[in-house]
């Protein structure tokens, strides 16, 4: 029998969960011989990250994997996203989030922690290994294996080593140092909150963004009775600490009340009397206030070394703007398209045999990253110049873009469009 196929995966998030599963699946199609093990920092499931909006081509491809049913009963179905004026609580047109006619699903708004619960659920039944409280200090390499070295002195080798360990990742540390993640200069403030009285809420349908002079605000429903966890989000530019370390970002998001005032201020202030209604939802919000500075990393086609790939955040993180989880699964499902790809050819070539040890690890990596980048180059640009307008630009310019929203939501929505009709599964690999 061939030697087993070792896959280490460094970070328990959406691309590592998600590669793991679907390539559990291909490897057991094929009866070849596997083991795939996940390592993640935290000590264990991760309980923060708000509420995130799946698009069409991640609930798609989440759907391939075989977790959506477990998710559609938990999140709220969005088909569109209202903009309103801050300034007079006015529609000003809307962006198409979801069309099963035109995209083949809709958006659903759902729990970050609902999404990873899933994902969990899923590894396990297939018995994949996960563990926890594992933090990478080291990649050592050979032509032949890779292994990973922990901060608890325990190493584990493998054939490949897949980096799904976000906008911080150790993995990427390893192999491209230069590149790090540079602060927005802007931060996102979110909770959830159960709203006294529904109809003071200016929120038509199930999500509405208001566009305001300094920032963004975001209210969405993110369950299905869309009368209870009511999701606010909060963009603002707030200067980085002195202290630049973990610890110095930590008392920031430490303390709430200050957040919470911080908040209150930018968006409850003179210049738009008519939101007094979120002052109250600030009022009423009593579960746990978080913190979450916006990062980007400077394009980079340097997704690997190697044994060694980075996948989601880790290669290509970017402000969000709707696409992280889908971009995330995509490089997940394109890996496995390419590993399955060379597995047939293989097995066509060679009377039905695969040498598990000739799998041409780096030449799949070349090609993920060849076919991957003009894709999220594109999200990318998207992302970061979107977040740029954020920024405080004036009164004037505030009036400027309730003007010129509708060329705006057409600009985004051509983007939009282009983005949700993307199936990864239908990619050319040639």
């Amino acid at each position: 029998m061939s030697n087993p196929i070792r896959v280490l995966i460094i970070g328990a998030g959406s691309a590592g969960l998600a590669a793991a599963i679907l390539l559990h699946r291909t490897l057991t199609t094929h009866s070849l011989p596997f083991r795939i093990s996940i390592f993640e920092l935290r000590p264990g499931p991760s309980t923060l990250g708000g509420a995130i909006n799946l698009t069409p081509n991640a609930v798609k491809l989440l759907d391939h994997i075989g977790i959506f049913k477990d998710l559609e009963s938990s999140g709220c179905s969005v088909k569109t996203i209202e903009m309103i004026s801050s300034r007079t609580l006015t529609s000003l047109g809307n962006l198409t989030f979801g069309d099963v006619d035109r995209y083949g699903a809709n958006s659903l708004r759902i729990a970050r922690k609902d999404l990873q619960t899933a994902l969990l659920a899923k590894v396990a039944e297939l018995g994949i290994e996960v563990s926890f409280s594992k933090r990478l200090e080291n990649i050592e390499q050979t032509l032949d294996d890779i292994t990973a070295v922990f901060a608890d002195g325990t190493s584990v080798t493998g054939d490949i080593l897949l980096g799904c360990d976000g906008t911080h990742s150790a993995v990427r540390k390893c192999i491209d140092p230069d590149r790090k993640p540079v602060y927005t200069g802007l931060s996102n403030t979110y909770s959830y909150v159960d709203p006294k009285d529904l109809s003071a809420l200016p929120v038509k349908d199930t999500s509405a963004i208001f566009q305001c002079r300094v920032g963004s605000l975001l209210l969405t429903w993110s369950t299905p009775s869309r009368s209870e966890k009511l999701f606010w989000a909060a963009v603002m530019e707030v200067s980085a600490p002195q202290d630049l370390s973990k610890d110095g970002w930590r008392s920031m998001g430490d303390d709430v009340l200050n957040m919470k005032q911080r908040v209150k201020d930018t968006y409850c202030s003179e210049r738009d009397p008519q939101m007094g209604f979120f002052a109250d939802l600030l009022e009423q919000t009593e579960d746990d206030v978080y913190f979450y500075p916006v990062w980007k990393l400077e394009m980079s086609d340097k997704w690997w070394e190697g044994r060694c790939l980075l996948l989601g955040d880790a290669a290509h993180a970017m402000p969000p703007l709707a696409q992280g989880v889908g971009l995330a699964v995509e490089d997940a499902a394109l890996l496995d398209r390419l590993l399955n790809d060379h597995i047939e050819k293989t097995k066509n070539a060679n009377n039905g045999e695969v040498n598990t040890k000739e799998v041409p690890w780096e030449d799949i990596s070349k090609k993920l990253v060849k076919i991957r980048t003009p894709r999220v180059k594109k999200d990318y640009e998207r992302s970061v110049g979107g977040f740029e307008g954020l920024k405080d630009k004036g009164w004037f310019a505030a009036m400027l873009k309730d003007w010129l929203v509708w060329f705006y939501l057409w600009a985004i929505g051509v983007k939009f469009d282009e983005a949700f009709k993307y199936d990864v599964l239908k990619e050319s690999l040639d």
